[in-house]
């Protein structure tokens, strides 16, 4: 039996990003024009919508279908009412990663979070990376290997601190060291959903 929530709504768009949710016609407009939805039928964008009006928090918080969209905003652009679905979007997915959901979308990547926050370069290549590098710049006649200076690696640090950004990547770390990590159901189809351990064990 599913848990209901009827401060969902509230709970999502605690940065008040999207405070027309409630005016949705649920006409569909952004599910025809979702190039997710053309790919994957269980992902719907108007079905989200009226999960997160009716408080389904369970099938919310437990469904793969938040971490599919792209944020291409083509729901944003045909929705008659404007409701700025990829920004609800992102909102949902924080609350789900704070419940422990969707963990492996996410922690993946913390390590380049870290990266930028302490180099200034998401990516930063070993010793004989840069010499490859030197070489291949100096033949094509380009200055060398640019240095991000101290200043602005400072300045970038300030960013991540002042946004809140490192408290998240901090508090994922925890949670994956804890092993907190919630198991993520793959779709939902015919009225039900389909968890990747029942596809794990039946053999599907």
């Amino acid at each position: 039996m599913n848990e209901w929530d009827k401060d969902l709504y509230q709970k999502v768009d605690r940065y008040n990003l999207v405070p027309n949710l409630e005016q949705c016609l649920q006409c569909g407009k952004c599910t025809g024009n979702c190039p997710v939805a053309a790919l994957h039928p269980s992902y719907n964008p108007r079905q989200i919508v009226h999960d997160i009006l009716s408080g389904d928090i369970e099938r919310i918080m437990a469904s793969e279908e938040i971490w599919r969209c792209m944020w291409c905003a083509n729901c944003y652009r045909v929705c008659p009412v404007d409701i700025h679905y990829p920004l609800l979007m992102m909102q949902l997915r924080y609350l789900a990663l704070e419940n422990g959901y969707g963990l492996k979308y996410v922690t993946p990547i913390n390590k380049y979070a870290y990266r930028a926050m302490e180099k200034g370069l998401t990516f930063v290549p070993g010793q004989k990376g840069v010499e490859k590098i030197l070489r291949l710049r100096s033949g094509i006649g380009v200055e060398p290997w640019p240095n991000v200076s101290e200043k602005a690696i400072a300045e970038y640090g300030a960013i991540f601190e002042q946004t809140g950004a490192l408290d998240w990547m901090k508090a994922l770390d925890e949670v994956q060291a804890k092993g907190e990590e919630k198991p993520v159901q793959l779709t939902f189809m015919g009225g039900r959903l389909i968890d990747e351990r029942y596809n794990a064990e039946e053999g599907n």
